[in-house]
């Protein structure tokens, strides 16, 4: 039976890893496919011919949009307006670059200093009539002055004084077949500056089709994420007992965040005085995602030891942090370090998508499991690709690839939640209904145990009152007389004594034991392996006085459990005695103790006669006795069934005729 299991949960395990695998390869190819029909750096209807972007008649239509992404000069730290430009030697003295290419003013500068101001152009003609568009700007960092034609169409923030704002804008283009769009930037508080994002130029109705797209998307996520939050702490307070408590507490806090963290373009279409905070917003809650996904996949998973995820954790934590005050207080003291802090943020991505990924090939244990896998494998392409894919792909109306990988995180992730927590209501249902009658049975079975347990005890205490009053006697006498007996002698009788000791202290137990008082309910934890032990050495001699080899076989490590020892010891006594009975002079006994599944095997074989398939069956019935004519009462193997279902166990036996018998007592071990 354990190796059909094993080779079954092998079996679930390798088609999780396919799983996993196929859907970290679809989700790869989706978001290629995104870069292919929802980029802006992919739809070019122009070309450039001497500085000038020329755009056909097709790419200006009431139905498709202009991505400005090339063709565009930048003057770094220069701060340039219309008026300027009347010299020739400005235009000479300026870079064409693609926007997205300089992610800041780092590369302009000795120093690599990240701040600073820059001046944009753009001059765009067309073989028709510009009537009627519209100019789409997406956030620019962080502070910036536009011009369309010569003259200024809108500020945003202050350049001098610098004064940083959020915002996207949307300008009316004048009317005719060229325009001429001059964007002066200043920045000394993030780590963008300038134009990253491609300005978009098209009709009104247009970009508005585009923007309403987007937010509706946007909407979804954001919603989606604040419903799967609620829904995991209403399961979170309501359950304080149940064991996968913290795992909604987790997904919570995810799927709250992502809310968050999707709610930023609606900031951006209102004015925002305080960047720090709006940029310090978003780098944090995308490491706290990535903590919250650690969390819950170290949770759910038993092939990660705690040894491990602790300084994953740490590491995740640390960098939570970092994404937070960086941003917040300290990148506009330390420019010099943004290059850097950028870096560490993508290195770092793309390490724990790859970590991801191996989680998710490794599997978890149990069922629905497949739920978690699924998520964790495409959440890591997500990260995966927003890493390779940085600088080359903007999203027209969609999401990015990290957006993406969390919502099917969280979505699936919810599912596998979900799943267990119908079935632990089924299964708390089905416990309800049958609860009576589960109560009523094992009352049943209670009240027949004690009754047996005491007729049991009855008669023990009756045959054993004649045999101990006389060896008391015998003993006293031998005292009170005096008598003069040889070194050997003395030794004789003081096993004698020592063994008579230890019987009365066995029926004091039992006269408790019929008295009503469970020796159960006197529990402790003790050491199997280490009263195994001591009885055998304890016993070693009586057992080969006999004749037979009295041999011991345990484990290396200790054998922890909860009980009680006397118990143990006595139902040992009895297999071992059993044994005896059976037993030649030439045979063995071996005590052995072993672990399996959990549960503690100690047993006592012997190359005695064996027992018979027909008598086998019987052996630990009461009253049952194969040596009746010899005394036999049938009380001692009962005894040890007794005392292993005491212990939430049970004992087995197997036996070859002719060539002896074991018997296994299986008893739980502690936590």
């Amino acid at each position: 039976m354990n190796s059909k299991k094993q080779a079954k949960n092998k079996n679930n395990t390798v088609k999780t890893q396919l799983l996993c695998i196929l859907l970290f390869l679809l989700s790869l190819a989706g978001f290629h496919l995104l870069t292919v029909i929802d980029n802006k750096y992919s739809k070019d209807y122009y070309e450039i011919r001497d500085g000038v972007l020329l755009a056909d008649a097709q790419a200006l239509n009431h139905d498709k949009l202009l991505y400005l992404t090339e063709g565009w000069e930048i003057y770094p730290d220069r701060l340039l307006s219309p008026q300027d430009f009347l010299s020739s030697s400005v235009s000479e003295s300026g870079l064409t670059t693609r926007i997205g290419e300089y992610m800041n003013f780092a590369g302009f500068h000795q120093g690599h200093s990240p701040f600073g101001t820059a001046t944009y152009r753009l001059r765009f003609a067309s073989s028709r009539q510009l009537d009627g568009l519209v100019l789409y700007l997406p956030e620019i960092f962080s502070a910036c002055r536009v011009y369309i034609n010569g003259k200024e169409a809108v500020s945003q923030g202050s350049l001098q004084p610098y004064s940083p704002m959020v915002r996207d804008l949307i300008l009316s283009v004048p009317d005719g077949t060229a325009a001429d769009i001059i964007i002066q930037t200043a920045n000394y508080s993030h780590y963008y500056s300038g134009i990253i994002y491609p300005p978009v130029l098209g009709s009104a109705q247009a970009i508005h089709l585009q923007t309403s797209v987007r937010m509706v998307f946007y909407s979804l996520l954001c919603f989606f994420s604040l419903s799967i939050a609620l829904l995991s702490a209403a399961v979170w307070l309501g359950s304080r007992k149940q064991p996968g408590r913290r795992v909604y507490f987790w997904l919570g806090i995810l799927a709250l965040t992502f809310s968050l963290h999707s709610f930023y373009p609606f900031f951006h279409t209102i004015s925002l005085p305080f960047p720090r905070l709006l940029y310090a917003l978003e780098d944090g809650s995308s490491m706290l995602i990535i903590l919250c996904a650690l969390k819950i996949v170290f949770a759910l998973s038993d092939s990660v030891k705690k040894e491990i995820a602790a300084p994953i954790e740490l590491i995740s934590l640390s960098m939570l942090l970092i994404s937070v005050f960086l941003p917040l207080f300290l990148l506009s003291l330390f420019p010099y370090f943004i290059p850097y802090y950028g870096q560490i943020i993508s290195w770092y991505k793309l390490a724990i998508s790859l970590l991801l990924l191996l989680l998710s090939l490794k599997g978890t244990s149990g069922k629905h499991t497949g739920w978690l896998a699924a998520g964790t494998a495409m959440y890591s392409a997500g990260l995966l690709s927003s890493v390779l894919t940085l600088n080359r792909w903007e999203p027209a109306y969609t999401g990015w690839p990290d957006e993406y990988g969390t919502f099917f995180l969280i979505l699936f992730f919810s599912g596998f939640m979900l799943k267990l927590h119908f079935m632990m209501a089924a299964q708390n249902l089905q416990l309800t209904e049958h609860l009576q009658d589960m109560v009523e049975e094992r009352t049943k079975e209670v009240t027949l145990l004690l009754s047996e347990r005491q007729k049991i005890l009855s008669e023990f205490l009756h045959d054993l009152k004649s045999p101990i009053a006389c060896i008391s006697a015998y003993l006293q006498l031998v005292k009170e007389n005096d008598i003069h007996v040889d070194e050997k002698t003395q030794e004789k009788i003081d096993m004698i004594e020592k063994n008579y000791e230890e019987l009365s202290v066995q029926i004091r137990s039992i006269q408790d034991f019929n008295a009503g008082i469970s020796p159960v309910s006197r529990r402790e934890k003790f050491d199997l392996r280490q009263l195994a032990e001591t009885y055998y050495l304890r016993n070693r001699q009586d057992v080969e006085v006999f004749g037979p080899l009295f041999l011991l076989s345990l484990p290396p490590f200790p054998c922890p459990m909860q009980g009680n020892p006397e118990s143990i010891a006595r139902a040992i006594e009895n297999m071992v005695f059993n044994s005896m009975d059976f037993t030649p002079p030439e045979g063995k006994i071996v005590l052995s103790l072993s672990m399996e599944n959990g549960n503690y095997l100690l047993s006592v074989s012997d190359t005695g006669c064996g027992i018979d398939e027909d008598t086998l069956p019987h052996i630990f019935e009461r009253s049952f006795s194969t040596r009746k004519e010899e005394g036999g009462n049938g009380l001692g193997l009962f005894l040890v069934k007794t005392i292993a279902q005491e212990h939430q166990g049970n004992v087995s036996a197997e036996s070859v005729p002719g060539e002896g018998c074991r018997i296994t007592l299986t008893l739980p071990a502690s936590e």
